[in-house]
């Protein structure tokens, strides 16, 4: 059981399992997400540099379906293209490969274009626009265009689209693509107008049959945005989170009207801060604002020296109406010991149902009601926790559910928390069971906190407490639920990747890495349970 390390990302953690073992992370993933071209690609990778080649039917069927969805995703890559037809044993001399035979540009200009991918988002703007200009027929460079125009919030082909001179066939495919980047940017009335431009195209393809259908469920047509759903699952059955939001929309859930209904129980409303004085007046009036019932509740000040106490005070004056506790401590003791001390109040203590919100979020309205609902929904579920969104638009998701993908002897790695293109286009508007939701908008059940009261101090002052403490609450029985109709807006978040991190708290969060590898340890078998991997087949569709 010797803990072994191994560098962060996907490829690293692909790398250091067997090929099989690689195959089921695949289906995880799936059985979570919708895969988009660089995650395809980590996986396609993996299998492709198996030493002695793919040993079993199985690894080649994957391998193959890899191949034909990365070339599925990315239709403007020659190679991509090819590959899937050498797997096919179809002819290499389609129209589509004719097409994309007169656009190629010459190696060094397609490593500039390559090299976009590692540069700022407004400087590979401006540089693919100036190569744009002097190669208006390379498809490459346009596409790379609509997703840098959707990463900056620009309505995508502003400017430069209409100058684009390539075969029809490609031009058509760009319309498809455009299409779906202004539906994920929010512009509905030219997003209808390239839907139905582009349908013939579109027909056949999952990701844009899965914008069609949000876009017509956002604009009044939820019966047809479900037939496009059911047309996308019956091309790629492997998109789970297509049939759970399919699911949603054809059995809707409702919060009822007396969901915070005291009779149903007490509920408390935590929150804990350490000198973030701007955000937690943004947080409290957002808070303040929601539909909150009786609820109780207290704010934990962590040794805060900026005036959040003043703040806290005069908020709690004008819009609490003096009901807000708060307790202002003289350190700062971490976040799971500022979790349990608020657990161990009397509201804490005897409340139905407890709810804690991060001191940087902001909440719409039903947020409490809709939560607590799918608790009583629900008699196995111990915590129910929201979509997490990054502020700003285009919406971006920042968490939503993680379960266990690696659980072996040396090896704990939970799954991404979001899919690669996190564009929150509505797909993950659903209710699931999963292993892990993000803590900063999460509520409780009081079952399970007396099944599993405490936050773990040894994941002090923050990473992991939370995520142990949701897989304890799995391995006592309890079911960890996602709500997608819930978005919480989350405005920073403390984990290793999110600006610059200093090496001693790299330190920390490496450290923590370990210690949860061994908190764990001697559960690997019931760990290796908690995976979404069982709703995806053992080979592929059409295998």
């Amino acid at each position: 059981m010797q803990y072994r390390y191994i560098a962060p990302g996907l490829q690293t953690e692909l790398e250091a399992l067997s090929a099989d073992d690689a195959i089921d992370h695949l289906r995880n993933y799936l059985g979570n997400f919708l895969l988009d071209a660089p995650v395809c690609v980590s996986y396609l990778n993996r299998l492709a540099a198996e030493p002695g080649g793919l040993k079993t039917p199985r690894q080649v069927a994957w391998l193959r379906w890899l191949v034909h969805t990365f070339a599925r995703l990315r239709p403007f890559d020659e190679q991509a293209v090819t590959l899937a037809a050498r797997v096919n044993g179809t002819p290499e001399d389609t129209p589509l490969h004719r097409a994309l035979a007169k656009v190629r540009i010459p190696d060094p200009l397609r490593q500039r274009v390559e090299q976009t991918s590692n540069q700022p988002p407004v400087e590979a703007h401006e540089l693919l626009l100036r190569l744009h200009r002097d190669m208006p027929f390379s498809v490459e460079v346009a596409d790379r265009l609509l997703r840098l125009d959707l990463k900056l919030g620009i309505e995508p082909g502003t400017g430069w689209y209409d100058g684009l001179r390539c075969p029809p066939l490609l031009r058509g495919l760009l319309d498809r693509e455009r299409f779906r980047a202004c539906m994920l940017h929010g512009n509905d009335a030219m997003a209808l107008e390239l839907r139905d431009h582009t349908h013939a195209l579109g027909a056949d393809d999952p990701g844009w049959l899965n914008c069609a259908a949000e876009l017509a469920v956002r604009t009044g047509g939820r019966a047809a945005g479900m037939d496009f759903y059911r047309t996308s699952l019956r091309l790629n059955p492997t998109q789970i989170p297509v049939a759970l939001r399919l699911r949603e929309l054809e059995q809707p859930f409702v919060t009822p009207p007396d969901a915070l209904d005291p009779a149903g129980g007490p509920v408390a409303i935590f929150l804990y801060s350490w000198n973030k004085r701007d955000l937690l007046e943004q947080t409290l009036r957002s808070l303040a604002a929601s539909e909150t019932g009786e609820a109780s509740v207290t704010l934990l000040l962590n040794g805060c020296t900026d005036g959040s106490a003043e703040m806290a005070a005069a908020l709690n004056a004008s819009l609490f109406g003096g009901r807000m506790e708060i307790i202002d401590l003289p350190v700062n003791v971490g976040a799971p010991a500022a979790r349990n001390w608020l657990l161990h109040t009397p509201h804490g203590r005897e409340a139905a149902f407890v709810a804690f919100l991060d001191d940087d979020v902001e909440v719409p309205a039903n947020w409490l009601s809709t939560l607590v609902s799918v608790l009583r929904a629900n008699p196995r579920a111990g915590v129910a926790g929201a979509k997490t969104v990054f502020p700003g638009t285009p919406r971006r998701l920042q968490y939503l559910y993680r379960n266990v993908s690696v659980a072996q002897p040396g090896l704990l790695r939970i799954s991404l928390d979001t899919p690669n293109f996190n564009y929150d286009g509505g797909f993950y508007d659903y209710i699931r069971p999963t292993a892990n939701v993000m803590g900063c908008c999460h509520v409780f059940t009081r079952a399970a906190l007396d099944a599993v009261r405490d936050f773990d101090l040894r994941f002090s002052p923050s990473q992991m407490d939370d995520i142990a403490h949701d897989l304890d609450l799995c391995l006592h029985g309890f079911e960890v639920v996602y709500c997608g109709l819930v978005s919480c807006v989350h405005h920073q978040m403390s984990g290793v990747g999110i600006g610059n991190v200093h090496a001693a708290r790299m330190g920390n969060v490496l450290g923590n890495d370990v210690k949860f590898y061994y908190r764990f340890a001697e559960h690997l078998d019931a760990l290796s349970q908690l995976t979404a991997r069982h709703a995806v087949p053992e080979t592929p569709p059409g295998t």
